[in-house]
């Protein structure tokens, strides 16, 4: 009787119970605020924080509840009614969390990267909640995220393997397959931006890699440089330096480009001010390496435009950080002249000067020290000064080194190494012309400067073309002089061709005389 009693009590509160929970569960329900998405970031997870203003609830302890990942974003079903709302990646403090928000209610998708709201595209109730990660499938591609590798150890399979830390991966290893464009380059493109990349061929590898978009990387060089796939290629374009920069500095813009069709390439090189104001640093000519100087500091955008005899043309952009050196208590070179095609003349007087900055520290003064160290490695006995300026007398034929070192009265410091070699011939320093077609985008009809009777008595010559490339420019004058000062690569030479002046000598008159049929 009692067991039996027993039972039916434990029935009734078994019921009881329940009621209780459906009753509970409808409550819930009823006071639930919907869904909230984020997206973007790189947490591999995502908590969410829920609290009304005055404290009174919130959705749980710190770090809150844990999100779940569907598709390319994170949800979670709320289950309350809150005011404010914070996102964390499980911890808290810079970089682990969003600042205290307000909640806007059901159906919003938080931006984790641009820190913006916006209306979910898709109703609440009916988004999928899976419990475990999806893994990202395959991209749809983008020509913004393209990517090259420069196939140089003749894999017969070529993959790209990549990631971003505590942000998943674009797929297992070892990755995706790239496309062979022929001539040893590979190329993928990314709906994302990955950080990370490793090329591989499922068994050799290069190391971890940061990846760097529109450029190629070289396997075995081990180094990136710009690349495209168009008609008119740009290989590289560069700052130097390219950081560390301040007003006054000088600063090397060097190019190099490739047009499938064949014949000139013509470079111009432009410069944008943070105020959007822009100017013509170097219109259109043969020239790819081109000085810079900015004057105040601020953020500048470099661009080059390149075009060809064909009517092909491409632009690239890079931006360089110029850095106020008002108050810089560390000192900074910003130029080493002369330059002279870094000639001397032995036994002549040569003046190294230098323009620096930076040392505004304790009594504001900078100190020069220089090293000179001659084509035997004799080096005088250097010692600090405050001129800007030394000379020094080379008195052997070859390469001089040149180390200019800038102090700042706390003893900080900084370098720089020049070479320069030393000639028995006059030290010129040849202009090189800016060759500019008539019209970039129309075939230029000359763009190269010819003499009127190239080969005078000989057709077969063309007098002045002293690097033999078949046309006549300043090289072939920089050629006659690498020539006099003896340099490895400019020991041979066609009398015949070189010799300007016919008086049967390679002489710097010579090249001279190539520099005036230039400039004619």
């Amino acid at each position: 009787m009692v067991k039996k009693q027993h039972k039916i009590l434990c029935l009734v509160l078994c019921l009881a119970m329940i009621v209780s929970a459906v009753m509970v569960g409808s409550v819930s329900a009823s006071a639930a605020g919907g869904k909230v998405y984020a997206k973007g970031g790189s947490w591999s997870q995502v908590y969410v924080y829920m609290w009304n203003g005055t404290g009174e609830s919130s959705n749980g302890a710190w770090p809150g509840q844990q999100m779940t990942k569907s598709g390319d974003e994170w949800v979670y079903t709320v289950n309350g009614s809150y005011e404010k709302i914070i996102f964390n990646n499980g911890s808290g403090g810079t970089g682990n969390q969003t600042s205290d928000l307000s909640y806007p209610g059901d159906g919003q998708v938080y931006d984790l990267d641009s820190g913006t709201w916006s209306a979910h595209s898709g109703s609440g109730s009916d988004d999928p909640t899976p419990t475990t990660p999806v893994t990202p499938t395959t991209p749809t591609p983008s020509g913004d995220n393209i990517i090259f590798f420069k196939n140089t150890d003749n894999w017969s399979t070529v993959n790209v393997y990549m990631w971003t830390d505590n942000g998943g991966e674009l797929s297992a290893w070892p990755g995706t397959a790239m496309k062979n464009e022929g001539d040893g380059v590979y190329s993928y493109t990314s709906s994302k931006k990955w950080a990370k990349c490793i090329f591989n061929n499922g068994g050799t590898q290069t190391d971890d890699l940061t990846a760097q978009y529109g450029s190629i990387y070289d396997y075995s060089s081990g180094s990136w440089s710009a690349y495209d796939l168009g008609d008119l290629n740009i290989s590289a374009f560069a700052a130097d330096p390219a950081d560390e920069i301040y007003p006054q500095t000088d600063v090397t813009l060097s190019a190099a480009a490739k047009t499938k069709a064949g014949g000139n390439v013509y470079y111009k090189f432009s410069v944008k001010n943070a105020s959007g104001a822009t100017s013509v640093i170097s219109d259109y000519s043969t020239k790819s390496t081109v000085s810079w100087t900015p004057v105040a500091a601020g953020n500048y955008t470099l661009t080059l435009d390149v075009k060809d005899d064909h009517g092909n043309d491409n632009t690239r952009a890079i931006t360089v950080a110029v850095k106020a050196d008002t108050n810089l208590t560390n000192p900074i070179i910003k130029s080493i002249s002369p330059a002279n095609l870094n000639l001397v003349k032995r036994n002549a007087k040569a003046v190294v000067s230098v323009k620096a900055g930076g040392g505004q520290t304790g009594t504001n003064l900078l100190f020069y020290k220089y090293i000179i160290t001659d084509p035997n490695g004799v080096q005088n006995t250097p010692y600090y000064t405050l001129n800007s300026t030394y000379e020094f007398t080379p008195t052997k034929l070859g390469k001089y080194t040149v180390q200019v070192y800038v102090q700042a009265s706390d003893n900080s410091d900084t370098t720089r190494t020049y070479t320069y070699t030393s000639t028995d011939s006059d030290v010129v320093t040849p202009t090189d012309p800016v060759v500019t077609p008539t019209d970039p985008v129309v075939q230029p009809t000359d763009p190269v400067v010819q003499p009127t009777n190239p080969g005078g008595d000989d057709p077969g010559i063309l007098k002045g073309d002293a690097d033999g490339n078949g046309v006549v420019n300043v090289k072939d004058a920089t050629y006659v002089q690498k020539h006099i000062a003896e340099l490895d690569d400019a020991l041979t030479i066609n009398i015949k061709v070189a010799d300007m002046d016919g008086d049967g000598k390679i002489t710097v008159a010579d090249a001279t005389l190539i520099q005036i049929l230039i400039a004619e």
